[in-house]
């Protein structure tokens, strides 16, 4: 396995300025964040092919572009046409994307069938370049469950389709760990992510060492299963996000020894 770093984690700097960090704290690759200031509003072929050769000088790969394409928007193959060529530029076989439709309890038999069938299109399309599709495993979207996300790959039934492993921090939410088992076969990238419960039962953000998600038992699961992608730092949290970031990094890196 690898270790990454989604730019999102530093979404008040430049991307010149991110991918700086990536290289100067030795991880593998970055996943590249995909909206404003890392994504012009605008699609611009040179600004990307410059991020490449940055990326390449520091060398990082880039390990997935992580797009807002969503198959129940209005402008959505649009939305699917720039973030492929995106993807294409920045020499990625990953694209993230989202599931939509709501949490999974509530999400309409119709908005469902749309998701799936336009799904379908993208990973035929992403297929052409040998691009890998993967939705994110996220609150409030289909994909909120190990089950309803095995069900969406199931439907659109293409191997160009998988799905991020992420531990989701609600109350009704999979035991962590029962969830990489089942989603495991399928996993294309992991947002490393972790949080303490509080008092009342909520959950709140921290470093990925002192959380409830025992990150040593998850990389087993995975390895059980031969991934070898990447582990990716989605966010850091602490006063001191460079401090915070190299103990992330360490501890990651230690797991995978």
């Amino acid at each position: 396995m690898k270790i990454g770093l989604c730019t999102i984690a530093f979404s008040e700097l430049p991307l010149e300025d991110v991918l700086d960090i990536a290289g100067r704290y030795g991880f593998d690759g970055v996943e590249i964040w995909g909206k404003q200031p890392h994504t012009p509003s605008e699609y611009d072929e040179d600004y990307f092919r410059k991020i490449k050769e940055i990326a390449d000088s520091k060398m990082l790969e880039i390990a997935a572009f992580g797009s807002y394409v969503n198959p129940l928007t209005d402008d959505y193959e649009q939305q699917m046409e720039t973030a492929l060529q995106i993807t294409q530029i920045l020499g990625s076989k990953l694209i993230r994307v989202w599931s939509g439709g709501g949490p999974s309890k509530s999400v309409r038999a119709n908005d469902r069938r749309l998701i799936t069938i336009r799904l379908k299109t993208v990973c035929q399309w992403a297929g052409i370049n040998s691009i890998t599709v993967a939705t994110e495993m996220h609150n409030n979207n289909l994909t909120d469950t190990a089950e309803t996300t095995l069900q969406l790959i199931q439907d659109v039934g293409l191997p160009g389709l998988k799905t991020y492993y992420q531990p989701c921090f609600r109350k009704d939410a999979d035991d962590f760990y029962e969830c990489a088992k089942l989603v495991g076969p399928y996993v294309a990238n992991v947002h490393a992510q972790n949080a303490k419960q509080l008092d009342n039962g909520s959950f709140e953000a921290c470093a990925i060492a002192d959380g409830v998600v025992n990150y040593k038992k998850i990389v087993g699961i995975l390895r059980s299963y031969d991934y070898d992608g990447y582990l990716e730092i989605e966010f850091v949290h602490g006063e001191d996000k460079l401090a915070a970031l190299k103990n992330d990094r360490d501890f990651l890196a230690q797991l995978l020894k």
